[in-house]
């Protein structure tokens, strides 16, 4: 997978009373995105309220969709929340100020690949090798091998 650490938006500073999308997630089929920072500015000289709302894709903006509600920030102030939301392709970030001279800025890391997900064949993994490792049925426990249409087989996931 290609992670590519940026500004996803802003510094932005959108009209007051409605909402405003920020950032949507690239709709590439494999691209995904991690929200890791959102800072607000309130560049004005009076206090004001803002509202942030994670948007699935097909979706609007709505009360079950919001992940910050009408936080207070005081005039020329900043707040930074620190986030690790996972977006899917077509997932927006809304915005709504309660004044135009909010400013945001989001920064996260975008992943613009895909998985790959192989099987081991049985006889790659031996009892000697286990062995040599120290690892063990008792120690693995039930859960550690998934089915993959292949009993015994061992899946592993490589970032690429």
């Amino acid at each position: 997978m290609a992670f590519t650490e940026k500004r996803l938006a802003g510094p932005t500073a959108p009209s007051a009373g409605g909402p405003t999308t920020i950032y949507t997630c690239p709709t590439a089929q494999t691209t995904t995105t991690i929200l890791k920072q959102l800072a607000v500015c309130n560049a004005g000289g009076s206090s004001t309220t803002f509202t942030v709302n994670l948007v699935p894709t097909g979706s609007s903006v709505a009360v079950s969709n919001r992940i910050i509600s009408s936080v207070s920030i005081p005039a020329n102030e900043t707040i930074f929340f620190d986030l690790s939301q996972v977006m899917n392709s077509g997932d927006f970030v809304s915005v709504t100020p309660g004044a135009s001279d909010v400013v945001f800025t989001l920064s996260g890391v975008e992943n613009a690949g895909g998985m790959v997900v192989s099987g081991l064949a049985d006889s790659a993994v031996t009892t000697a090798k286990i062995a040599d490792s120290n690892i063990t049925a008792s120690k693995l426990g039930p859960d550690a091998f998934l089915a993959n249409n292949q009993a015994g087989a061992i899946i592993t996931m490589e970032m690429m």
